[in-house]
Order: structure tokens, then sequence, then C-alpha cells
């Protein structure tokens, strides 16, 4: 094998994230890789928006130093830090992106809404592990994009209990407890890409009977879409459904090596 015989996906997370190499290495199919490098948020574990603009900044420069792996796609995987300045700026951190890298690039903020959008949902619950006024500022987000938010809870985290400390079962207990309300929405939405989901969406699908989103999960399939290794997900099936099978996927055929040639001979 040849490192070009592979396709790859650049990840650009938080520094603090430890769910994102673990869920998305396990659900990718043959023949595709992801590189991944952080960008510092300043303020320790605390989330504010101006620590999540300052790290926006600084992923310009750990996208560049992606580059050299000669990924197709490059991942802005924070979804609080892709929405918290407004509706109007989802995009604002990929662009920049793409500005720096001459490569395509998409934020996780992006990619949920392409998943409700694929999903048909003009309802959804919230699950965040958020601060309130984070949590607020994701409502916007979701109302101005036209889908009606019907209840939103969060994990109760602290300097103490960061995101980083909080189990899948715990976010799965916290949406149980809110059953009945979840059950209102057409997609249940579990947001943030450091909180651990794949393991439970599956049996929470099955309980509430209707699909459950989380951040790793939507922009996963939002990537691997653009890669046309993923579709749309089936009429009443979830978006956890519509991954290829990481075991059983065709190796798919590598890229063509000369994409962004001229930013990587500069930087070579």
């Amino acid at each position: 094998m040849r490192h070009a015989d592979l396709r790859r996906i650049g990840v650009i997370g938080p520094a603090g994230n430890m769910a994102l190499e673990w869920e998305f290495h396990r659900h990718l199919p043959r023949g595709v890789t992801m590189n991944h490098a952080r960008a510092m948020r300043p303020g320790g574990t605390a989330l504010t928006a101006g620590s999540l603009t300052e790290m926006g900044r600084n992923a310009i420069a750990a996208a560049e130093s992606l580059v050299r792996t000669r990924p197709e796609l490059l991942l802005y995987a924070c979804t609080s830090g892709s929405f918290v300045e407004g509706p109007d700026t989802v995009d604002a951190v990929s662009d920049e992106i793409t500005r720096a890298t001459g490569l395509p690039a998409l934020t996780a903020s992006r990619a949920v809404l392409e998943a409700l959008q694929a999903l048909g949902a003009r309802s959804v619950f919230l699950l965040t592990p958020y601060p309130e006024a984070i949590n607020q500022a994701e409502i916007g987000f979701l109302n101005a994009a036209g889908l009606n938010v019907t209840g939103c809870v969060a994990h109760a985290c602290t300097e103490r209990y960061p995101i980083g400390a909080v189990a899948s079962e715990e976010t799965e207990a916290l949406l149980l407890a809110h059953e009945e309300a979840a059950r209102q929405a057409d997609v249940v939405f579990i947001s943030c890409t450091n909180l651990l989901s794949f393991d439970i969406v599956p049996g929470l699908e099955a309980r509430l009977g209707r699909p459950v989103i989380s951040s790793n999960l939507s922009l996963l399939w939002a990537a691997l879409c653009r890669l046309e290794l993923a579709s749309a997900p089936e009429p009443g099936r979830g978006l956890y459904a519509a991954l290829p099978d990481a075991a059983t996927a065709p190796v798919p055929a590598a890229a063509d090596a000369s994409a962004g040639t001229a930013l990587h001979e500069r930087t070579a």
C-alpha cells in the first residue's frame, strides 16, 4: 500500500476534544483515513463566546498544518464554535480555511443543518453540554434555519466536570429523563463534537421512534457524502443507518494526487 492509495480527510478539532478520533475512525470505509490537527481555545474548559471565536481564528493555522497530508476535504469539528457568532457566520471558519488552503472545508454546524434537512426535520429536541448563553445561541441558530426547538436540556458541565468527563451513558440517561418531550420533535440532536454518542444512537432511535443525530454523526455523514461514499438516509431511517459499513464498504478510488498541488509545493 502507498499513502496515495488512501483518500484523506483533514480534521481540525478543539484542543481538548477526545471523542473525534474514537468515533470517526471506527466508522470510516476501507481506504479512507483522517488526519487530525488541534485548535487552541483560551480559558481552559470554561466555554464562552469569546474563547470560541478565538479558537476559530486559531483553526486556520491548524488547517494549514494539514495541507501536506493531501486531504480532499477539511472539517472544522466544533459545533458551538461555528454557530456562536450568529446564524450568518455558520460557514465563516470554513470559508477562511478554504481561502488559506485552497481546499474545500465544512463546519460541524453546516453538517448538522444538512443532516436535519436530509431527515426532513421541522422540529428538534436539543441536548448539549453548554452553558445557558451558548444554548441560547444554538437555539437562535436553529430557529434561523427554520427549525422549531421543542426543548433543550444540558449537562451541568463545569471546570471540575468538563465536557470530556461526560460518559455516553450519562447523555442517554439525561435524554431518557425527558423522553416524552423528546418524542414531540421530529429529530433529537445531541450537540458537541466532544460528547460520545455513536454507541447510544441506535438504541435511542429504537426507544424514541425517531431519528437521533449528533454533531459527530452529522459531520462524518456530510463529509462522506462529499466524497460520494454516503447518501441521504432512506425514508423512515436515521442518519446512522446511512453510513457505509466500515467492514464491507468497497475500497474507494484514490483521489487525484494533483489536488492542491500549488499549495503543497509551497508548504513542502
